[in-house]
């Protein structure tokens, strides 16, 4: 740029790009302007010529290189000139615009021209030579287009002329720019004052506020001039919540925002109510030309954090559910987590007890005691607590002002004591709906809940359900799979459960048992499980079927056993898939069917017999179905009528034969449908013959009885008929077998099922009309057969038969029905005296002595009693009645009589019952133990004391039930081994340990053994082990065993008390006299005590016969070295009988009665120190 012209615009205030102030600009245009239109005196003023002229030049040069549009006007709003960048501005070259209007490129401002604008903008003010300030307005391009200017005017004079210098600048970016801020700052302060936050901007140095929007007003409850009059120490706590001074710790954050960082935290600030707010805080810092300023967003994270408490203590909850914590534990946690949230509030929960009565407490962590024990216990009701009143109607209860409140009555005082002010009581619902109890929230002002209270409290009663009801379902669980444990270790079939490869899992004792093995973990060491199949081929059917079908039901294969023997069993199992739908298992039963099979074979076998003979026999046989038609004849009625079996089946009996008078020749009915509609047996007279298929006329003897199913319902006919012409006796004979007992003489089953179906027909008949059936069953008679041989056992049935008839009418029917059982049937009897019959019959066998070999042998009988009456209905029905009261009678002790009651079918589900409560009371400690001495009848010095433990059991209900009760049960399905370990255990803690002076035990504790106990091949083994671990003196324990226990099981009782006396124990034979009573097996039993069976010590002051028992027994226990006990004394006159017949031991309720061994310390150092003398 040349020197001058730089210079020349320095002064104009230009830049090096040429852009000049306006009014500079025009000052200088201007002057050059006057400087060329002054005169010119002469040539001696050409210097000065030259210097204007250079001026000139210089403006000239100066206009060039603006960056502004500068164009002259004359008078008349004509343009005289513009510049390069006037051109380059408006599109127009200097000579298509010279001489035109000014109007082309400015249009007229509103109604005025523009020489009069002109004038105006160019109107000196004040001491300028004109208005040089830029005035706004518009400008119009070549082509057609409007753009904003800047125009600053200057008038001068040229050439005696009146001109004006018109700078215009193009405001386009600037008009852009000024928008776009004005825009942008719009955009911010609705940003900042609208935004969810509040927002503050902090000036550092004054420690004050520059600005706030309305959310901080509202966040912090102060108005807009106290906020910006104060800085973030007035709105803050002097400590935040970790301890740490605030002043310290905002001056850091805010320093990190001026070096440029972005600090986000969190922060407590003073809200209006001067409570704290939980805030998160962003800095940044904000541009300044003069100041440093830091704008600060604060967030209200109040409710945030709150819902993080509320996911935390949702979080803690579950985890402690899924963890299986004890529900009260979860419950306290649930309560505390509550109070966490919301400072100051007391929880509590509340369950309905068992008769949704009453509310019973289950956790209040801070509740006042004595509140929280006033409520538990209350009842549920619409006049009861928050908590009674939330169960009953079933919805939430909301008490906001307990002293004002009457529903809270005498409880206000106490509640007010503690600062109870108001109560939200919230139900707490199943999924099924059921109410399962109530959460309540304590307040210690009168105030409404917050939204936000109320569904952290929906919260927590839907945990606190979900915690209730798993609590309860793991309980449901524990209890169903103790009941399942029950169940598969006592179940009599085999269950089993494997992997899906066929790995075994488990194998209840039956089922490892049943194949041999000694015990489960024998079992399992079985490598290869397919080497249990005799047949590998069933094993791959059935896991084939179980793989197809997903179960199999009753697939029957033979198994190998350890001893190489082969079962035949019957399996159903099935597959357990995953949730994939994969077979993850299979388990199943598995029934031991080799008897039933064997059973079958010989009914098979039996078939067969019964077929070949009915082929060889020369009787003739017809059968028929229940609708007279015929389904057999043997060859010999096909001989004699004349018909082949092919030809005759299915036809109606009528046309195969007929039945002529063989006096009148009238045709009769057909025996075979006579006997169908009448339902019994017929005889028919000898004035009748058969006319066969061709007419021939045969004269028979025939006899025709109904077939029954086992209801007794009739299904058919058979007819058994022969010539008269063979033996008349023979005849007889064979009758007379047919019906009758071969070994008593008795009639059989079946003759006594016809005498049954004639007392039916008969009360039927007659409405007053009634008989009583008797099903005697002799009690233990199996022990006879054993221990004596079937010989004695026969000739003991023929001497009962001797009894049955001696205590009956003539006309009453006997009859042996198979085995140990008779049935009587005492006809035209009422049932009172059909009652005395049976009690008269049942003593007659009781007082029977029957002698086999040395042995003396008692039996009793239990027999059930049925009347015949018109509502009797079917033989089979009345003898199965009669055969369940017989098993009432056996279960009530034997040796009874017991009438049919309808309620005998549920025995057999009572004693199921029974083995339930026993497993349970076993889990829950609900056995206990009593004891009765036993004490020498005259005195002993040598005797220390001897105490029998017996076996109780607690009901649930808290009552306590004798063992005659449930060990039937317990004997019965193999529960007593299980009974006697645990008495054992319990004993050997009572055992005494200490020493006399023969070095025996101080006394003696006598257990009972069952026989079931005595047949466990382990148990000898256990009860050894334990009491050699305890070492305890001889003498501490003595062993009782029944009598029956002892013959039935000899060699393995023989065994036990041989094994158990090398270990000092003691024996007593138990019941003595209540069995067979044979003295000569006490020879091989090392036997201490003999135990009199109460039925002889009972009546031995009245009884003569009993009292000679005791005497012989007491005589041959004598001889052999063996105390004897009596039991059952009851009386002093029994101790005194005693004492004359040389018993040595009493024990009975004259005695003692039995304590509870919690009394036995006590009891026995009183009966030591009283040295007792009962003679």
């Amino acid at each position: 740029m040349h020197e001058l012209l730089k210079k020349q615009l320095e002064l104009a205030g230009a830049n090096e790009a040429g852009d000049l102030h306006v009014a500079e600009l025009l000052r200088l245009v201007s002057r050059s302007y006057s400087k060329l239109s002054q005169p010119m005196p002469g040539a001696g003023q050409s210097g000065v010529f030259r210097a204007r002229s250079a001026e000139s030049s210089l403006a000239s040069l100066i206009l060039d290189h603006v960056k502004d549009a500068i164009l002259t006007v004359d008078s008349w709003g004509l343009i005289e000139s513009i510049n390069p960048t006037c051109e380059r501005l408006f599109g127009y070259r200097s000579e298509e615009v010279v001489g035109r209007s000014l109007d082309l490129l400015l249009p007229s401002p509103g109604q005025r021209k523009w020489v009069e604008y002109l004038e105006t903008l160019a109107a000196p003010l004040g001491d300028t030579h004109a208005d040089l300030a830029a005035h706004e307005g518009q400008a119009r391009h070549r082509n057609g287009g409007e753009f904003p200017v800047e125009l600053a005017v200057s008038a001068s004079q040229f050439r005696a002329r009146d001109i004006y210098v018109v700078c215009v600048r193009d405001a386009t970016e600037r008009k852009h720019a000024e928008r776009a801020l004005r825009e942008s700052e719009a955009r911010n302060k609705t940003l900042v004052d609208h935004a969810p936050e509040a927002i503050v901007v902090f000036d550092v140095d004054s420690e004050r506020f520059a600005d706030v929007n309305e959310n901080a007003v509202r966040l912090f409850g102060m108005s807009r001039e106290e906020l910006l009059a104060a800085g973030p120490r007035e709105i803050s706590p002097r400590h935040q919540p970790d301890g740490t001074l605030s002043f310290g710790m905002a001056r850091g954050y805010i320093a990190a925002a001026l070096n440029g960082e972005f600090p986000v935290f969190e922060w407590h600030h003073i809200g209006a109510g001067g409570h704290e707010i939980p805030c998160e805080v962003r800095l940044a810092r904000l541009p300044s030309s003069n100041r440093r300023l830091v704008r600060g967003s604060v967030t209200d994270i109040s409710e945030r954090k709150r819902a993080e408490l509320r996911a935390g203590i949702e979080k803690e909850i579950l985890e402690l559910i899924a963890e299986n914590v004890a529900l009260s534990r979860i419950l306290d946690h649930l309560n505390l987590g509550f109070e966490k949230a919301y400072p100051g509030a007391r929880c509590s929960v509340y369950l309905v007890d068992a008769d949704k009565r009453c509310l019973r407490l289950m956790s209040a962590p801070s509740l006042p005691q004595s509140v929280a024990q006033y409520l538990d216990g209350s009842l549920i009701g619409a006049d009861g607590s928050d908590c009674g009143r939330a169960i009953f109607h079933g919805h939430q209860s909301i008490t906001q002002n307990i002293p004002d409140s009457e529903a809270w009555g005498d409880l206000r005082e106490l509640a007010e004591r503690h600062q109870l002010k108001a109560c939200c009581s919230t139900p707490i619902v199943a999924s099924s709906q059921a109410v399962l109890g109530s959460f309540a929230v304590y307040h210690g002002e009168s105030r409404e809940l917050s939204s936000c209270e109320h569904d952290l409290i929906e919260r927590m009663t839907r945990l606190a359900a979900i915690a209730i009801e798993r609590s309860r379902a793991e309980e449901a669980m524990r209890e169903s799979e103790a009941r399942y444990r029950s169940l598969f270790e006592t179940v009599v079939d085999g269950v089993y459960q494997t992997c899906a490869d066929g790995h075994l899992i488990s194998a209840n004792p039956a089922l490892v048992q049943m194949l041999g093995y000694g015990s489960e973990e024998e079992f399992r060491a079985v490598v290869n499980l397919s080497s249990l199949y005799a047949n590998p081929e069933d094993r791959l059917t059935l896991f084939d079927r179980l793989r197809r079908n997903g179960s199999v039901r009753n697939f029957e294969y033979r198994l190998r056993c350890k001893d190489g023997r082969e079962i035949v069993v019957i399996e159903n199992a099935r597959a357990v898939y995953d949730e994939n739908g994969k077979v993850s298992s299979y388990e199943g039963t598995i029934t031991d069917i080799t008897e039933r099979k064997r059973a079958e074979m010989a009914v098979f076998e039996q078939k067969e017999r019964a077929q070949v003979t009915l082929q060889s026999i020369a009787d003739a046989v017809i059968t028929c179905d229940a609708d007279g038609r015929v389904d057999y004849m043997n060859p010999a009625a096909e001989t004699l009528l004349e018909w082949e079996l092919r030809r005759a089946s299915g036809a109606a009996v009528e046309t195969i034969f007929a039945m002529h008078s063989r006096l009148t020749g009238q045709v009769l009915e057909n025996p075979v449908l006579r006997c169908l509609r009448e339902g019994r047996s017929l005889g028919l007279s000898d004035n009748s013959v058969i006319v066969n298929r061709h007419g021939q006329q045969l004269s028979v003897h025939e006899n025709v009885s109904p077939i029954r199913d086992r209801e007794g319902a009739v299904v058919g006919a058979v007819m058994v008929f022969r010539d008269m012409c063979q033996d008349g006796r023979l005849r007889r004979q064979l009758s007379y077998q047919a019906s009758h007992d071969e070994l008593t003489g008795l009639i059989n089953r079946r003759q006594f099922e016809n005498f049954i179906d004639d007392a039916l027909i008969d009360s039927r008949g007659d409405r007053d009309s009634s008989h009583v059936l008797l099903y005697l069953d002799l009690d233990q008679f199996k022990v006879v057969n054993d221990l004596c041989g079937h010989s004695a056992g026969d000739q003991l049935l023929k001497r009962i038969t001797g009894v049955l008839h001696g205590g009956v009418e003539s006309t009453d029917a006997v009859a042996r029905l198979g085995g140990d059982e008779f049935g009587i049937l005492l006809k035209h009897c009422k049932l009172e005296k059909g009652m005395r019959v049976a009690e008269q019959l049942c003593e007659a066998v009781r007082a029977l002595r029957f002698n086999w070999q040395e042995r003396a042998i008692n039996v009793s009988a239990s027999i059930g009693m049925v009347a015949i009456d018109s509502n009797s209905e079917t033989s089979s029905n009345v003898l199965s009645a009669a055969d369940v009261a017989c098993y009432a009678a056996k279960e009530a002790g034997r040796n009874r009589v017991h009438v049919y009651q309808s309620s005998d079918s549920d025995a057999h589900h009572r004693e199921m019952l029974w083995v339930s409560q026993l497993t349970s009371a076993i889990e829950r400690d609900r056995l206990e133990l009593f004891f009765q001495p036993i004490v020498p009848v005259d005195t002993d010095a040598g005797f220390g004391g001897h105490y029998e433990l017996l076996l109780r059991m607690r009901g649930e209900d808290g009552q306590l039930i004798q063992p005659s009760a449930f060990i039937p049960a317990a004997e019965r399905y193999n529960m007593m081994p299980t009974l006697d370990r645990w008495v054992i255990e319990q004993a050997l803690t009572l055992a005494d340990r200490s020493r006399n002076g023969s070095g025996e035990a101080g006394y003696t504790l006598a257990v009972n053994l069952s026989g079931t106990s005595l047949s466990d091949a382990s148990f000898l083994e256990d009860v050894a082990r334990q009491i050699a671990a305890e070492h305890l003196p001889p003498h501490a324990l003595c062993f009782e065993i029944t009598e029956t226990a002892a013959i039935a099981n000899l060699g393995n009782v023989a065994r036990f008390m041989h094994e158990l006396k090398s270990m000092g124990c003691q024996f007593a034979l138990d019941d003595f006299g209540s069995g067979l009573s044979s003295f000569a097996y006490l020879k091989n039993l090392p036997v201490d005590y003999l135990k009199i069976d109460g039925h002889f010590v009972a009546n031995v002051h009245t009884d003569n016969v009993d009292r000679r028992m005791l005497e012989a027994i007491s005589q041959v226990a004598e001889a052999l070295g063996i105390r004897t006990v009596a039991e059952r004394v009851e009386t002093r006159a029994i101790l005194n009988e005693l004492s004359d017949l040389g018993v040595d031991f009493a024990q009975g309720f004259y005695i003692a009665r039995p304590e509870p061994v919690k009394d036995f310390d006590r009891f026995s150092r009183r009966l030591r120190r009283s040295s007792l003398r009962l003679a």
